[in-house]
């Protein structure tokens, strides 16, 4: 029933009993709740019916993270093949992602203390530079932003969607590829030239940086 594979758990889609539950959008799939049968709750990403991207996002995630493990990324369980369709099974993190808690309606009092937003802030930092120093190849996220952090009932942030990630062998200083990410948080040097190194998250980080500290969004930084 099930296949290992690279450290990933190949799963069908009977085993994921679901995916059940809408739990939000990544860049290039719908991110559903799903239940294993032991009854462990899982993120189900179920990449969109765009035949390219969606297979070569689908390749560069289980490539880039399947064997990844670090308490600030989220963990890539395994994968499901279904003639066209390809899933990825993630580990379920559930209280929502960062843009929600610092943005969104979270009543009269925001939870994110000073102490809180630089606990976040921190282990965001954790997790980029042991994609970006403890890994060979480095993994280049291309879109770090607040709705990409995920966030446990500790606080503890977890970096998620590499749908976009690109590796960087330790022979170059930088991979040239379409300017894609999210706009505000792509670097300058990315958008006009397309070079790409572990520099642009440094500075999709930056902008991160500030959205915590200053609790506003990027919209505002970059329209004032």
């Amino acid at each position: 029933m099930m296949e290992k594979n690279h450290q990933q758990t190949q799963f069908n889609r009977n085993q994921e009993q679901g995916p059940t539950q809408e739990a939000g959008e990544g860049g290039y799939g719908v991110v559903y709740r799903g239940v294993l049968p032991d009854g462990s709750l899982v993120a189900v990403k179920n990449l969109m019916n765009n035949k390219g991207q969606a297979e070569k996002e689908f390749k560069v995630e289980v490539e880039a993270i399947g064997k990844v493990r670090h308490k600030n990324l989220v963990g890539l369980l395994g994968y499901c093949v279904d003639g066209s369709k390809r899933m990825l099974v993630y580990e379920y993190v559930d209280n929502g992602n960062l843009e929600q808690w610092l943005h969104g309606d979270v009543g009269p009092s925001s939870p994110l203390t000073w102490e809180i937003r630089m606990k976040i802030a921190i282990g965001t930092a954790k997790g980029l530079a042991y994609l970006h120093e403890g890994l060979e190849p480095k993994v280049v996220h291309r879109d770090v932003k607040s709705s990409n952090i995920l966030l446990d009932r500790k606080w503890i942030p977890k970096v998620s969607d590499f749908g976009l990630a690109k590796l960087l062998g330790s022979d170059k200083s930088h991979v040239t590829t379409r300017v894609m990410g999210t706009f505000g948080y792509v670097s300058p040097e990315y958008a006009s030239t397309g070079m790409l190194n572990e520099a642009s998250d440094v500075y999709s980080f930056g902008v991160l940086l500030m959205e915590i500290i200053r609790l506003i969004s990027v919209n505002y930084i970059f329209n004032r």
